[in-house]
């Protein structure tokens, strides 16, 4: 079994369950040494939910090393074969090796995490063609994947915002105050600056 954690989404056990089926032992545990950044072009956003691939309003939650910081995550553990699908799925970021602490237990244990990238190596390492580019990227959008002008997706940051709001005012103080724009404002300040983006009602959303 390959031990993830998860950050965004997949702290909605709902949405993990669904992503993954056949997850094992999933709980909450804390990631030292990360803050959370929504500086990925979520191309999902655009292949499969109609947004304009000239928006700002693209980004995906990825994370980053910070010393100072911590996010609060979701941990499981998962077959070779879903880890594969969940591989794909989540093809544009760099998988890393973080040392977790259990919530509750405080136990110590080593999981895999998505982390931030540039599109130079996303070009070099993940997609070794430039026909492989056009299939996974290029098709859809044209610019730089890794940015520092784009937001939050504001159906997607909803969904992230709810995911932790199911999990206790901790986990969502946690989401707040150690995820950031992309220009570098806590998603708190953000959020202050843009009330109506946040969910009054359940918001759907699927990478499927």
């Amino acid at each position: 079994m390959i031990s993830v954690v998860g950050f965004g989404s997949l702290l909605s056990e709902v949405s993990a369950r669904e992503t993954v089926p056949g997850l094992k032992n999933y709980r909450l545990v804390r990631v030292p040494g990360y803050r959370r950044v929504f500086d990925k072009v979520g191309i999902v956003f655009i292949s499969r939910h109609g947004e304009c691939a000239d928006s700002l309003e693209l980004a995906a939650c990825s994370t980053e090393a910070a010393t100072d910081c911590e996010i609060i995550a979701a941990q499981f553990e998962c077959s070779e074969n879903d880890f594969l699908q969940l591989y794909e799925r989540e093809h544009r970021y760099r998988w890393v090796e973080v040392e977790t602490r259990h919530c509750q237990s405080g136990e110590i244990t080593q999981a895999r995490m998505c982390t931030g990238y540039s599109d130079l190596d996303y070009r070099l390492n993940k997609c070794v063609t430039d026909e492989e580019y056009q299939r996974r990227v290029g098709q859809y959008y044209q610019g730089p994947l890794w940015r520092k002008d784009i937001l939050p997706n504001p159906r997607y940051l909803g969904f992230c915002l709810q995911a932790a709001h199911s999990q206790g005012k901790a986990v969502l103080d946690n989401f707040l105050d150690s995820s950031f724009t992309a220009d570098g404002r806590s998603l708190r300040d953000y959020l202050q600056q843009r009330p109506e983006l946040v969910p009054e009602a359940p918001v759907e959303y699927s990478y499927r």
